[in-house]
């Protein structure tokens, strides 16, 4: 079978269940989400810190007390990578990462008012262990444009202005 073929089965068979701890972190992560995206006011992290890592933690919180009169402000949904409402989040599966880490693929059903569009975005979240077995969300990889990562998203956000 030519390998263009062959590449949507090797990916199919890398992703496997994601261990239930795992999944359990982005899930409330999600619970969360939806049950804070329509209020008015700055978005409070706070609750959801012991689902980050430390430094991405840090940098959540700064990036969301930034002045929007400033011109600096997260512009879009860091969960759902979008400008629009979020309906809800599957956790696919999961993948092991280089590093010991896991690789969680998750769509999230996003759209205007009440109408959710027709395809659900996918997310790529990575995620490590700590020292006591639990799951911390290290970054996000949106799929537009490719390769977008939080990571790099709040790099350029919180750094010295150009």
């Amino acid at each position: 079978m030519p390998l263009p073929q062959l590449m949507p089965m090797l990916v199919a068979v890398a992703i496997a269940p994601c261990p239930a701890p795992l999944k359990a972190q982005l899930d409330g992560l999600y619970r969360w989400q939806l049950a804070q995206q329509d209020r008015l006011g700055p978005i409070e992290i706070t609750s959801q810190q012991s689902r980050f890592t430390d430094g991405l933690y840090q940098k959540l919180r700064r990036a969301y007390a930034l002045d929007p009169a400033s011109g600096r402000f997260v512009d879009f949904d860091l969960f759902s990578g979008t400008q629009v409402s979020t309906f809800g989040a599957k956790v696919l599966g999961c993948t092991t990462a280089p590093g010991g880490g896991m690789e969680a693929l998750v769509t999230v059903q996003v759209g205007l008012g009440n109408r959710p569009s027709e395809a659900p975005h996918q997310l790529r979240y990575q995620l490590v262990s700590d020292p006591a077995g639990s799951w911390k969300i290290a970054d996000i990889v949106y799929p537009n444009p490719s390769g977008f990562r939080l990571t790099s998203f709040l790099a350029a956000l919180l750094g010295p202005k150009l």
